[in-house]
C-alpha cells in the first residue's frame, strides 16, 4: 500500500476541529521528517498531540473518514522510515504518565510515551526493575513494544512484548479496546510487535521483577566464536539463579591491508581487515555485604581472558551505556545514517554465517561508533506470534550497527543488503526496527510465514481502511 498525501482541505479541517492539538507550522513538522536511520525523508502534513486514548480515538476516526494516513511515533528510533509519514504524525511523547506501581503483583501501569529511563528511575528505588530492558533507555515503552524489545535478560524472560499483561489501544476504526491474554486476545496478539499496523497503543501494564541493589559484572573475552558460543550455551544451561544478564558483540582488531587482487602492477587492490574478538559480559545481582564467588560463578567457562570485574548499583547497571550514547552525540555519530541490519539466526547455523560475514567486513565499514551485536538466547522464551524468530531451541541474534557518512551510504547499503539476503539463506529472521528493504508482498509473506494469514485477517478487521502506518508492510 502506497502512502498518499492528505488533501490540504483535510488538513485545514483537522486543525479547525482539534485546535491546539494539531500543529501545522513547518518547524514543528520538520522535526519528524526522518527517523534515527536518516534514510527516509517525509515531512508530515500535520503533527498531533494527545493526552489520552479518547483524544487519540477522535483523531483516528477523523483520519478514517477522510482516508488520511496516520502514524504513531515516540522517539523515532526506527531506521527505515517506519515512524515517518506524509499524513498525520501522532506524537505520543506527551503521553508519559506512570499511573500505578503494584509492588505486590509486580506490575506497572504507564502511558505509551513513557521513556524506559524514567520508568527505571521510578521503580529501581523500590527494589523493582522491568524484566527486560533494551540497551538504549532513551526510547519509549510502546515504541519498543511495537517491535519486540530485546535486551540482555531476554534469554531469561523473552522480549519486552512477552512481559506485557494488558494493553489499551485505539484501532484503525477509532475504537478503544483493552486487551490481554484473557480478553480480546486476537488484538493483543497482533498489536504486540505489530508496528502500529492494527492499533495504536496508549496505555500498558508491564511485568516487573524484584531486584537486588548491587550488580557484579564479569568482563570475559574470547578469541574464537565457537568457544564463546559453547560458553554462552553453558551459561544459559546454568539456569536463572546464577546470571541475571548476558551480552556480547564482535570487536575488530585491525590488522592492516591485505591484497585482494592478482598481479604485480601498481595500484593492485587491497582491503583493510581485522582479527575479530568476542567480548562476553555476565552479571550477578547481590545484596550489600555479600561477595559473589567468582570461581563458583564462572566454573566451567574457558575465556581467552578474564579482563575485569566491576561492581555497580542496580541503577548504574541499567544506565551503563548512557555515556556511550552521549559520546555518539558529541562525536557526530548520531547525525549519520544508521542502516542497522539485525537478524536472528538458528543456533546451529549462526557460527558459519557470522564468520563468513566478518571475514569480508572491513572494520572501517562500521564507521566511528559503529559496532556488531551478538545476542545468545534460548529460542523458547518468547511467545509473541508476530515477533518472528527461528523455531529452534537456541538462537543467536546478530546485527551490524554502523554509522555511515552520506557519501559512503550507497556502498554500505549494498553490503548490508547482501548480508540480509545471506541471513535468509541461513534461515534467519530480520528484526524489523532496522534497515528493511522488503518492497513486495511476497517478501513480507516469506518473513511472517504461517503468521501471514493472521496479518491479513487482523488488518482487515482492525484497520479496514488501511490508514495506520501505511507503506511499510505490503499487503498486496
Amino acid at each position: 500500500m502506497s502512502i498518499t498525501s492528505p488533501s490540504q482541505s483535510a488538513i485545514v479541517e483537522l486543525k479547525e476541529r482539534f485546535g491546539d492539538r494539531i500543529l501545522l507550522e513547518r518547524d514543528a513538522r520538520e522535526k519528524f521528517r526522518s527517523d534515527y536511520g536518516r534514510l527516509v525523508d517525509r515531512v508530515p502534513g500535520a503533527v498531533a498531540h494527545c493526552k489520552n486514548a479518547e483524544e487519540v480515538a477522535e483523531i483516528v476516526r477523523f483520519c478514517r473518514e477522510r482516508k488520511v494516513p496516520i502514524t504513531a511515533r515516540a522517539q523515532g528510533h526506527t531506521q527505515s522510515g517506519q515512524s515517518t509519514t506524509v499524513g498525520v504524525l501522532l506524537d505520543t511523547s506527551s503521553m508519559q504518565q506512570i499511573h500505578e506501581i503494584d509492588a505486590e503483583n509486580l506490575i506497572v501501569t504507564c502511558d505509551c510515551g513513557v521513556v524506559w529511563r524514567d520508568l527505571v528511575r521510578t521503580v529501581v528505588p523500590l527494589g523493582l526493575v522491568p524484566r527486560v530492558l533494551t540497551n538504549n533507555l532513551g526510547v519509549t515503552v510502546c515504541g519498543t513494544l511495537s517491535v519486540a524489545g530485546l535486551g540482555v535478560a531476554s534469554y531469561r524472560y523473552g522480549a519486552q512484548v512477552d512481559n506485557v499483561v494488558e494493553i489499551e489501544a485505539v484501532t484503525g476504526t477509532g475504537e478503544i479496546v483493552t486487551c490481554s491474554p484473557e480478553v480480546h486476545r486476537e488484538l493483543f496478539d497482533c498489536v504486540r510487535s505489530g508496528f502500529g499496523q492494527f492499533a495504536i497503543m496508549t496505555r500498558v501494564k508491564i511485568r516487573l521483577r524484584r531486584c537486588k541493589p548491587k550488580v557484579r559484572k564479569y568482563f570475559l573475552l574470547y578469541d574464537d566464536l565457537g568457544a564463546m558460543m559453547r560458553d554462552s550455551k553453558l551459561v544459559m544451561a546454568k539456569g536463572n539463579d546464577t546470571f541475571h544478564s548476558l551480552e556480547s558483540w564482535c570487536s575488530p582488531c585491525p590488522q592492516g591491508a591485505r591484497k585482494i587482487g592478482e598481479g604485480l602492477e601498481l595500484g593492485v587492490g587491497a582491503q583493510l581487515f581485522a582479527y575479530w574478538m568476542f567480548p562476553f559480559h555476565l552479571t550477578v545481582e547481590y545484596d550489600e555485604g555479600e561477595d559473589p564467588d567468582a570461581a563458583e560463578v564462572l566454573s566451567g567457562l574457558e575465556p581467552y581472558r578474564h579482563l575485569e570485574t566491576s561492581d555497580y548499583t542496580q541503577l548504574e547497571f541499567c544506565e551503563r551505556l548512557q555515556p556511550i550514547f552521549e559520546l555518539w552525540d558529541r562525536s557526530g555519530y548520531s547525525d549519520m545514517a544508521h542502516p542497522w541490519m539485525e537478524t536472528i539466526l538458528p543456533w546451529e547455523k549462526a557460527r558459519e554465517y557470522i564468520e563468513l560475514v566478518l571475514s569480508n567486513l572491513p572494520p572501517q565499514a562500521l564507521g566511528p561508533g559503529g559496532h556488531i551485536l551478538l545476542w545468545p538466547s534460548r529460542g523458547d522464551t518468547s511467545e509473541t506470534p508476530l515477533f518472528m524468530r527461528p523455531d529452534t531451541e537456541l538462537v543467536m541474534g546478530w546485527g551490524i550497527l554502523p554509522g555511515v557518512p552520506r557519501k559512503f551510504l550507497d556502498q554500505a547499503l549494498a553490503q548490508l543488503d547482501m548480508a540480509s539476503e545471506l541471513s535468509h539463506g541461513y534461515d534467519g529472521k530480520r528484526y524489523l526496527s532496522g534497515y528493511i528493504t522488503y518492497n513486495t508482498m511476497e517478501k513480507w509473506q516469506l518473513h511472517f510465514g504461517d503468521q501471514w494469514p493472521r496479518m491479513l485477517e487482523c488488518k482487515k478487521k482492525f484497520d479496514p481502511d488501511g490508514i495506520l502506518n501505511p507503506g511499510f508492510i505490503q499487503y498486496e
